[in-house]
């Protein structure tokens, strides 16, 4: 209501009135007091100029033995000239200001001393009327300021007469406003019904709506106004199903496309994006924020800069593809996927003219790429990892080769290196083979019922051997009547040999390894607890990776494939159970196994694929 027209016509001539009987009440007031002061003034000036009888008469009377009667008596018999009466009050001094007589003796005790009695107490006739006091008074001297004449006039009579002229102000004021009031109403009524009528109908367009034209009223410049919007919203109408139809075409291709397509304009503003683009970047933005070219340059590591309305490389060596409209970048990581980034110029219209954009396509070829990453990863692990033992037997060979009269026991150490050698080269290829088998569902599982507590004791005594070796203590504490568990021995107890085997190796000598089994819900629960190195926290993650170590952590002779964890997971897996590592560096690391204890391996008779 408040922000309507019609309140503020209301408003404005209400404020208007109050305002123009405001100015007339401050001049009329101000007129009247202006006026009886100046009046007073002059009145004065005129009684007791040194040529009237008046001054004549007081100068003499001033100078008698009974000046203050003799003074009294003639301010007295000029009364009616000097305007005496109940506000105006005259009155004789002597030179110190104080009070002789007067025509009220009352008030001429409380009389303050005033500039204008200062004057004539200094024997000065220099009287000033001050305009915004209280008071009008006049003072002059006689006997070089020993004698004092006074007259103060207390402006009631100014007061009382400006509050008649206030309250017949404010009666017209109080009419005007209501003469306002009605006027404004038909003004507004007039200006705003078919302002409203234009508004509903923006509404309607706004809305879509083209079917309702606006009922022209008058031939005025609102009338016209309204005939003008009916053939601009016909005209628009014809325009917008045209753009419409484009537009259905457009969108239609671009949310189809699988690829993310930006358009950007030549300041590097967002103009439009797929459905595939918003699903790329609605990870990666807040949904408040639109990505500018700027912003998608620097993301996806893209070395491009705006050069005015043109782009341009920012490094010459920079790996890229160009075309006949742009570049087109190789695998570029953003988000967590890998794109081909396509980068090509559009012209589109801005401000009456066709103006050069971009238009970038991003392809995404995550897959490609990571399945060329993993055999790229997998060739270089297993070629470095068997590279080693086939150095050590190729070294060791030539080496006795070389020397066909080497010493017995020099020959045996080198045919235990190409020996040891041999047996690290198989386990490799063993722990290969298992794990391709796994990948590929072609493991053969051999189901039974077993005593995991008691396999696990079995295998702690087997490894004795080792662990006395390395000063390490062991303890394996199971819950009791634990239930049995159904599924391959021969995998779980490999599993087990694995963890137990890492705990062996990376503790420091003399360290501690406990082994705890129980039962939680449906599931059997082992942990493999030691104090040993730790792992760093940002390693943790990637502990079940094939071929990954954590070198900075371990010691320099520990060894190892990187594949034990990697099978142990894919093994425990396959059981329906889950393994988890928690670790912190230089406190020990402790490993959870969680087995159900019917598991949901069945026997099969699948023959093995040779890989």
């Amino acid at each position: 209501m408040f922000k309507s027209l019609y309140f503020k016509i209301v408003l404005i001539l209400l404020i208007f009135i109050i305002a123009v009987m405001c100015a007339v009440s401050a001049i009329l007031i101000n007129g009247v007091s202006g006026y009886f002061t100046n009046q007073f003034g002059s009145q004065m000036e005129e009684c007791f100029d040194e040529g009237t009888i008046l001054y004549h008469e007081l100068q003499q009377a001033a100078g008698g033995s009974n000046n203050r009667t003799n003074m009294k008596e003639i301010l007295s018999s000029y009364g009616s000239i000097l305007g005496i009466d109940a506000y105006r009050n005259y009155y004789v001094l002597d030179g110190d200001g104080e009070l002789l007589a007067g025509s009220d003796i009352l008030l001429g005790t409380e009389l303050a001393i005033t500039p204008n009695i200062l004057a004539a107490m200094a024997g000065r006739y220099d009287n000033r009327i001050f305009s915004g006091t209280e008071y009008a008074d006049w003072a002059v001297p006689f006997e070089d300021g020993r004698v004092i004449v006074y007259i103060k006039d207390s402006l009631e009579e100014v007061r009382q007469l400006n509050q008649v002229i206030f309250s017949i102000i404010l009666q017209a004021m109080f009419v005007g406003i209501l003469i306002a009031i009605l006027l404004s109403f038909f003004l507004a009524k007039a200006i705003t019904s078919p302002i409203q009528r234009l508004t509903h109908g923006t509404r309607m367009v706004a809305e879509g709506d083209f079917t309702h034209p606006i009922e022209v009223n008058s031939s005025d410049e609102l009338g016209v106004l309204t005939a003008n919007f009916n053939y601009m919203k016909d005209q628009l109408k014809e325009t917008l199903d045209a753009v419409s139809g484009e537009r259905e075409k457009l969108q239609t291709v671009l949310a189809c496309m699988r690829d993310a397509v930006f358009t950007f304009a030549a300041n590097g503003k967002l103009l439009h994006w797929n459905n595939s683009a918003a699903d790329l970047y609605e990870n990666t933005f807040d949904k408040a924020g639109i990505p500018s070219l700027d912003v998608c340059l620097e993301e996806m590591d893209i070395p491009l800069q705006r050069d005015g309305k043109t782009l341009r490389l920012t490094s010459p060596d920079a790996e890229v593809e160009r075309s006949k409209d742009g570049f087109v970048f190789r695998d570029r990581i953003f988000a967590g996927r890998v794109f081909d980034v396509s980068f090509g110029i559009i012209r589109y219209a801005e401000g009456g003219k066709m103006v050069p954009g971009c238009i970038v396509i991003a392809h995404d070829v995550t897959g490609r790429y990571e399945l060329d990453e993993s055999r790229r990863e997998f060739v270089a692990n297993v070629s470095h990892e068997l590279r080693t033992p086939l150095t050590s037997i190729k070294g060791a060979t030539e080496t006795i080769l070389s020397d066909p009269e080497m010493e017995g026991e020099m020959r045996e150490y080198f045919l235990d290196m190409i020996l040891s050698e041999s047996d690290r080269m198989t386990r490799i290829v063993s722990d290969l083979l298992v794990l391709s088998r796994l990948d590929n569902k072609r493991t053969k599982w051999q189901v039974e019922t077993f005593d995991m507590p008691a396999s696990v004791r079995r295998l702690c005594e087997v490894m004795r051997t080792d662990l006395e070796s390395h000063g390490h203590e062991i303890s394996c504490v199971a819950e009791p009547d634990l239930p049995a568990v159904t599924g391959d021995r021969q995998r779980l107890e490999q599993v087990m040999i694995n963890i137990l085997s890492n705990a062996i190796k990376y503790t420091p000598e003399g360290g501690r390894i406990d082994v705890k089994m129980f039962r939680e819900n449906d599931h059997l629960i082992t942990t493999v607890k030691d104090n040993g190195v730790g792992i760093p926290e940002s390693d943790i993650e990637h502990l079940f990776e094939r071929f990954y170590r954590v070198e900075k952590s371990r010691t320099s002779d520990a060894g190892g494939t990187g594949l034990g964890l990697a099978i142990a997971k894919e093994l425990v897996e396959a059981h329906g159970g889950r393994i988890a590592i928690n670790s912190r560096l230089n406190e020990g690391t402790e490993v959870r196994i969680e087995l159900p204890f019917v598991t949901r391996l069945k026997n099969t008779e699948t023959e093995e694929k040779a890989v």
